[in-house]
C-alpha cells in the first residue's frame, strides 16, 4: 500500500524544491519552499528479494515509486530544482536505453565476501574495509557469477544515479557514493590502477561528479511520469547520509552527532576531510573539506517492524505501553537480524534474545528491540569518543525518530539528550536543501541551519535509568560476542 500524501500548508502553491530519497524499503519525496519549510511529502514502498546472503531489488520498482510519489507531492507546486539521495552503495547495470539488465545488488547483499578480501590485498590502506557492503566487490562478483548482465550493460549506476538517469537521460556517479566504496583513492578521486585492472567492470561506472553538480534537466518523458516540469535542473545528489546530515545540521566539525533510523540505523558525524578510523564507515560530505564519519546497524527499524508484525491485533510501538514497563527490560536482544556492520563487520551475525519465559509478551519484545538498538548505538558512540570526538547530544531523524519511546530509551541508554528536529523527515528533506544549494536558490549553507536548529522535542536522560542500563550494556555485549 502506498503511503499517505501529507500536505503542510493551507494552500499548496508556489516555488518549491524537491528532494527524492530512494531508501531500502520505500521512495520518499519531500517538497519544501525556498526557505526549507516542508510543503508536502509522500512515501511509496517496494520489496526486497532475499535469498540467503543475497538482497536484490528491481530498479524499475524504484522508478515506479518515485513517479507515484512525485506526482502526488508536486500537485499545485512549481518545482524549481531536484536532488536525489538514496540507499548506498547499491548498484544496478543498465543498457544504452537506461533499462536494467539485471537486478540491483543492494548494500544489504553479502555475497561478495571473497571478492572483498581479494580487493583488500590490492588496497590495504583503504579507509573503508573489506566488506561486501562497500560496493566495489559487487562488481567483481557480478563478473564471476552474472557476466551476461554486465556484457549487456552500458553502465552500472548507483541507486540515486539510476533515478537521475530516468529524470534526465544523463549517467553520473556522485562523489559521496564513490568515496564510500572499498579502494577508492581520495587523493586522486578515483580507484587505483591495480584495482581498476583487477576489477575491469569498474569501467562501467560513469563519470564521477560532485554531489551538488547540476547534471541535467528533467526530460519531457520524465515530466509526464512524475509531474515535475520539463527543464527543471537536477543535481547529482548522493548517499542518504548526506541528506540527513544537511537536514539535521551536521555541516561542519563540531556539529552534533546525527542518528538516521529507517530500515537500518546510521549515525553521522561531520569531521575534517581525510579522517580515517579503522572499523568506521567514511564518506565525503556534499560540503567542501568535510567528511562524514559513520556508524551503522543493519536492521534497526527492520527489527522494530518485524516485532510489530508478530501481533496483528495491535500496534506494539505505542510509547505509553512501552515506557510503562520496568526499564531496563527483562529481555536482552542483539538485533542483528541480517549480519552486522560497525563495529564487528560480521556478515554471519544473527539476532539473539535472552531471558524469554512463558510470561513474555509482545511489548516485552518491542522494548527489547528498542533497547538492543540503543545499546548497540552506545557501543558505537563510545568508539567515537575513544577516537577523540566529543558527543554531548544526539539529533534523531528518519522514520524511527517519530517514536517517543525509542528516543527516550536512547537518551536513557546514552546518558545524553536526544533531540528531534522540527523538520525531522530525514534524507529526502535534506535532498531538497541540496537542490536549493546546487542551483543557488538557497544562497548559502547558512540558509539551511535555521531549520536544523528548530527542535520539536527533547528527550532528557534519566540518570538512575542510565546507571541501570550500564548493567544491561554488559549483558548485551556478552551476548553480542557470540552473535553469528
Amino acid at each position: 500500500m502506498s503511503g499517505e500524501t501529507r500536505v503542510h500548508d493551507a494552500e499548496r502553491r508556489g516555488d518549491a524544491l524537491l528532494g527524492i530519497d530512494v531508501g531500502t524499503s520505500s521512495a520518499k519525496v519531500v517538497a519544501t519552499d525556498l526557505r526549507g519549510n516542508r510543503l508536502a511529502d509522500k512515501s511509496v514502498p517496494y520489496p526486497t528479494r532475499t535469498d540467503g546472503s543475497g538482497a536484490e531489488q528491481d530498479a524499475r520498482d524504484w522508478w515506479r515509486a518515485v513517479a507515484e510519489a512525485t506526482t502526488a507531492v508536486t500537485l499545485g507546486l512549481t518545482v524549481r530544482a531536484v536532488a536525489v539521495t538514496s540507499q548506498a552503495p547499491t548498484f544496478v547495470p543498465v543498457d544504452a536505453l537506461g533499462e536494467p539488465t539485471g537486478p540491483a545488488l543492494t548494500w544489504l547483499d553479502r555475497r561478495a565476501a571473497v571478492e572483498a578480501q581479494e580487493i583488500l590485498a590490492l588496497a590495504p590502506g583503504s579507509r573503508n574495509g573489506a566488506d561486501p557492503f562497500f560496493g566495489t566487490a559487487k562488481f567483481a562478483w557480478l563478473s564471476r557469477h552474472r557476466p551476461a548482465e554486465l556484457e549487456a550493460a552500458e553502465s552500472v549506476l548507483a541507486t540515486n544515479g539510476y533515478i537521475v538517469r530516468r529524470l534526465t537521460g544523463v549517467s553520473v556517479l556522485d562523489d559521496t557514493t564513490a568515496s564510500l566504496m572499498q579502494g577508492f583513492d581520495e587523493a586522486v578521486g578515483d580507484f587505483s590502477a591495480p584495482i581498476r585492472a583487477a576489477v575491469p567492470a569498474l569501467a562501467l561506472l560513469p563519470t564521477i561528479v560532485p554531489a551538488g553538480a547540476i547534471v541535467g534537466a528533467v526530460s519531457a518523458e520524465a515530466s509526464a511520469a512524475t509531474g515535475i516540469p520539463a527543464g527543471t535542473p537536477v543535481a547529482a545528489g548522493g548517499i542518504d547520509a548526506i541528506g540527513s546530515a544537511l537536514e539535521a545540521g551536521a555541516l561542519a566539525p563540531g556539529d552534533p552527532l546525527v542518528d538516521m533510523t529507517g530500515f537500518s540505523s546510521v549515525t553521522m558525524l561531520a569531521v575534517p576531510r581525510g579522517t580515517a578510523i579503522p572499523g568506521f564507515i567514511h564518506s565525503r560530505h556534499c560540503l567542501p573539506d568535510v567528511d562524514l564519519l559513520i556508524t551503522a546497524q543493519v536492521t534497526a527499524g527492520a527489527t522494530i517492524d518485524w516485532v510489530n508484525s508478530l501481533d496483528h491485533g495491535r500496534d506494539l510501538r505505542q510509547a505509553d505501553q512501552i515506557l510503562a514497563r520496568p526499564r531496563p527490560g527483562r529481555l536482552t536482544m542483539v538485533p542483528s537480524l541480517a549480519g552486522e556492520r560497525t563495529p564487528t563487520w560480521n556478515a554471519a551475525a544473527r539476532g539473539i534474545v535472552s531471558g524469554i519465559d512463558l510470561t513474555v509478551d509482545g511489548i516485552d519484545l518491542m522494548l527489547a528491540a528498542m533497547e538492543g538498538n540503543a545499546l548497540a548505538l552506545a557501543r558505537d558512540v563510545d568508539a567515537m569518543r575513544a577516537a577523540g570526538f566529543g558527543i554531548d547530544r544526539l539529533i534523531s531523524t528518519g522514520g524511527g525518530a517519530s517514536s517517543d519511546a525509542w528516543l527516550q530509551i536512547k537518551a536513557d541508554v546514552l546518558g545524553i539528550p536526544v533531540l528531534r528536529p522540527a523538520s525531522g523527515h530525514g534524507a529526502a528533506q535534506g535532498a531538497a536543501g541540496l537542490a536549493g544549494l546546487a542551483t543557488g536558490l538557497v544562497a548559502s549553507i547558512e540558509g539551511l541551519t535555521g531549520l536544523a536548529t528548530e527542535i520539536e522535542a527533547e528527550f532528557v536522560p534519566d540518570q538512575t535509568r542510565h546507571t541501570a542500563y550500564a548493567g544491561a550494556r554488559k549483558r548485551f555485549e556478552a551476548l553480542a560476542a557470540f552473535e553469528g
